[in-house]
C-alpha cells in the first residue's frame, strides 16, 4: 500500500528514501528554489499589479478628476465672460468677453475630448449640453448685434445661457459621481486583487514554511536519523559490543553504510565466536588443527588465523615430541628399575654372600690365632724338648694330632678361600665408588690398595688375595708334610732327636711367624670384607632408592603419558 503524501510534499515515498544523500539534498533545495522562484513571481506579480493599479489610478482616475476640474473651472470661467459681456460698457469690451467665451467653450470640448480618453461612460450628452451652451452664447452675441436691451440680454442669459451651464454643470456632477463610482470600483478591485496576492503571498510562504519544516524533519529523519544510529553503533563497537544490527533507512549511502557496518559487525563476531570455539576446544586439549572455520578469516582477520595454525602446529609438535620424550623415559625408568632391582638382588646376595665370608675368615682368623698359639706352644714344648726329649717322645702324638688339625683348618682355609673367589665372581656385577686404603697391609694386604672405584677390581683383587691364600695354605701344607716328616723321622730315630727339635724348633717359629702374618692378613681381610659389607649394604640401599625412584619415575611418566593421552594434536 503506497504511503500518504503529506502536505510539504512526497518525502515519504520509497523513491525519496532511495535517493541518495546527494539526490535528497538535490530534491529538497530544487523544491526550495521552486518554493523561492513561486514568492519570487507572487511579488513580482504584488509589483506588477501595484504599479498597474497606481498607473489605473494616476492615468485614468487622476486624470478623470483633473478633466473635470477643468472642465468645472472652464465652466465657471465662460459664465464669468458671459456675465462680463452684459456688463460692458463698450462694444470693444463686450466683443473682447465674448471671444473668451468661445475660447473657454473650445476649451471645454477639448477637455472634454480628453476626459472621453479616460471616462468609460458616454459623454455625448455633455458634448450636446456644450453645444447648446455655445448656440445660446451664439444667440446672445447676436443679441448684442442687434442692440438689444440690457434687460432682454439678462433675461435671455438668465434662462437659456445659464439654464445651458447648469445642465453642463449638473453633467459634470454626474460624471463625477461616475467617475468616483468607477474609481471606487476600480480601488476595490485593485484592493482585492492585492489582497488576493498578499493571500497568495501568505499561502506561498506557509507552504514553504511547512516544506522546509517539512524538508528538515526529513533530511534529518533521512540522515540524521542514520548518523546517529551509526554514531550508536561505533560508540557500542568502542565499547567492545559487537553484536550490532545497524537499521537500514534507506538505499542511499548511509543506508549501504549501515548495511556495511552489520556486515562487518557480523563478521566480527562469527570471527570472535570462531576464535572463542577454536580457543575452547584448545583449552580441552584439542590441537589436532586451528580454526575449523577459515573461510570467515577475511583481510588483517587471516593473520589470526595464521596464528591459530601455528599455535596448533607448534604446540602439536612441542606434545608430540613431549610423548615421545615421556615414551623414552617411561621406557629407560622401566629399564632402570629393572636393572636398579637386579642390583637391589645381586647386593642382598652380595651381602648375604660377604656375611658367609666374614663368618668364615672369622673363623680362618680364629683359627690362625690358635695357631699362632699352638705354635707358641709348639716353641715352649722344643724348649722342653731340648731339655726333656724324653718327653718328646711321649708327647710326639700330640704333635702328629696338631698336625692333623693344621692339616683340617688349612682344608678348611682352602674351602674358605674358595668361597671367596665365588664372592670375587659375584661381586663383578656391581658398579661401587668407594676408596679403601689398607694401611700397614703387607705383602698379602696389596690387594687391597684400591677396593671399588669398580667393583670388578675389588673382585680381581678379591681373587689375588685368595691365590695368595691358597700360596699361603700350600706353603702350610708343605710345612705340615715336612713337620711330618720330621714326626716320623723322630718317632723312627731319636737319636736324632736332639737335631730334629731344633729344625722343628726353627720350623715352629718360622710357622708362628706365618700365623702372626697369616693373623694379621686375616685382621685386614675382615676390615677390608666389613668395608666390603658397608658398601654393599649402601649399594643394596642405593640400588633400592634407585628402584623406587625408577618406579616413580615411571609411575610419574605414566601419568605424564595419560595426560599427552588427553590432548589431540596433530600428526
Amino acid at each position: 500500500m503506497e504511503k500518504k503524501r503529506d502536505a510539504a510534499g512526497s518525502f515519504e515515498q520509497d523513491e525519496f528514501k532511495n535517493l541518495s544523500v546527494a539526490g535528497k539534498l538535490k530534491k529538497v533545495f530544487a523544491k526550495l528554489r521552486a518554493n523561492l522562484i513561486v514568492i519570487f513571481i507572487v511579488i513580482i506579480l504584488i509589483d506588477i499589479v501595484s504599479i498597474f493599479n497606481l498607473n489605473s489610478i494616476y492615468k485614468i482616475y487622476y486624470e478623470q478628476n483633473t478633466q473635470q476640474g477643468e472642465l468645472r473651472i472652464t465652466i465657471q470661467a465662460l459664465a464669468k465672460y458671459y456675465l462680463w459681456a452684459l456688463n460692458a460698457e463698450t462694444d470693444d469690451d463686450r466683443a473682447s468677453q465674448m471671444e473668451g467665451a468661445d475660447e473657454k467653450i473650445a476649451e471645454l470640448n477639448e477637455t472634454l475630448v480628453l476626459l472621453g480618453k479616460v471616462y468609460k461612460g458616454d459623454l455625448a450628452k455633455i458634448s450636446q449640453h456644450i453645444a447648446d451652451i455655445a448656440a445660446a452664447g451664439d444667440t446672445l452675441n447676436s443679441m448684442f448685434s442687434s442692440g438689444s436691451s440690457h434687460e432682454e440680454l439678462y433675461a435671455y442669459y438668465v434662462s437659456t445661457v445659464n439654464e445651458a451651464i447648469k445642465t453642463v454643470v449638473v453633467d459634470l456632477k454626474e460624471v463625477g459621481i461616475e467617475a468616483k463610482d468607477q474609481a471606487q470600483k476600480a480601488y476595490t478591485a485593485a484592493l482585492t486583487i492585492v489582497i488576493m496576492i498578499t493571500v497568495l503571498t501568505v499561502l506561498v510562504v506557509i507552504y514553504a514554511f511547512l516544506y522546509s519544516g517539512k524538508a528538515g524533519q526529513t533530511l534529518a529523519r533521512n540522515i540524521l536519523e542514520p548518523i546517529e544510529a551509526l554514531s550508536k553503533a561505533a560508540d557500542d563497537m568502542a565499547k567492545g559490543k559487537i553484536e550490532i544490527r545497524v537499521p537500514s533507512y534507506s538505499e542511499d549511502e548511509l543506508g549501504k553504510l549501515a548495511k556495511d557496518i552489520t556486515y562487518s559487525t557480523d563478521v566480527i563476531e562469527s570471527i570472535v565466536k570462531d576464535i572463542s570455539e577454536t580457543l575452547d576446544r584448545m583449552s580441552t586439549g584439542d590441537f589436532s588443527c586451528g580454526s575449523k572455520n577459515e573461510k570467515i578469516y577475511i583481510g588483517d582477520y587471516v593473520q589470526i588465523r595464521d596464528a591459530f595454525k601455528k599455535i596448533s602446529k607448534n604446540l602439536s609438535s612441542t606434545l608430540l615430541e613431549v610423548k615421545n620424550s615421556s615414551a623414552r623415559v617411561s621406557s629407560g625408568a622401566m629399564n632402570m628399575s629393572q636393572d636398579a632391582t637386579s642390583l637391589a638382588e645381586g647386593s642382598t646376595d652380595q651381602a648375604a654372600a660377604v656375611q658367609e665370608l666374614t663368618a668364615s675368615v672369622n673363623s680362618v682368623n680364629e683359627q690362625t690365632k690358635q695357631l699362632a698359639d699352638v705354635a707358641q706352644k709348639s716353641r715352649d714344648m722344643a724348649g722342653e724338648v731340648k731339655d726333656k726329649a724324653e718327653i718328646g717322645a711321649r708327647k710326639m702324638h700330640l704333635v702328629t694330632d696338631a698336625m692333623t688339625r693344621i692339616t683340617e683348618a688349612s682344608a678348611e682355609i682352602e674351602q674358605v678361600t674358595n668361597s671367596i673367589e665365588e664372592i670375587a665372581n659375584q661381586t663383578s656385577l656391581l658398579a661401587l665408588n668407594a676408596s679403601i686404603e689398607a694401611a700397614r697391609a703387607g705383602e698379602t694386604g696389596k690387594g687391597f690398595a684400591v677396593v671399588a672405584d669398580q667393583i670388578g677390581k675389588l673382585a680381581d683383587q678379591s681373587s689375588e688375595a685368595a691365590k695368595n691364600t691358597h700360596q699361603l695354605i700350600a706353603d702350610t701344607r708343605e710345612e705340615i708334610e715336612n713337620g711330618n716328616a720330621v714326626v716320623a723321622e723322630t718317632t723312627e730315630a731319636l737319636d736324632e732327636m736332639q737335631h730334629s727339635v731344633e729344625e722343628i724348633t726353627e720350623m715352629i717359629e718360622n710357622t708362628g711367624s706365618l700365623a702372626k702374618m697369616q693373623a694379621q692378613s686375616m685382621d685386614e681381610i675382615d676390615r677390608g670384607i666389613e668395608m666390603i659389607s658397608g658398601v654393599v649394604q649402601n649399594n643394596s640401599e642405593t640400588a633400592e632408592k634407585s628402584s623406587e625412584i625408577s618406579r616413580e619415575l615411571s609411575e610419574q611418566s605414566e601419568s605424564l603419558n595419560d595426560l599427552i593421552g588427553r590432548f589431540t594434536i596433530s600428526r
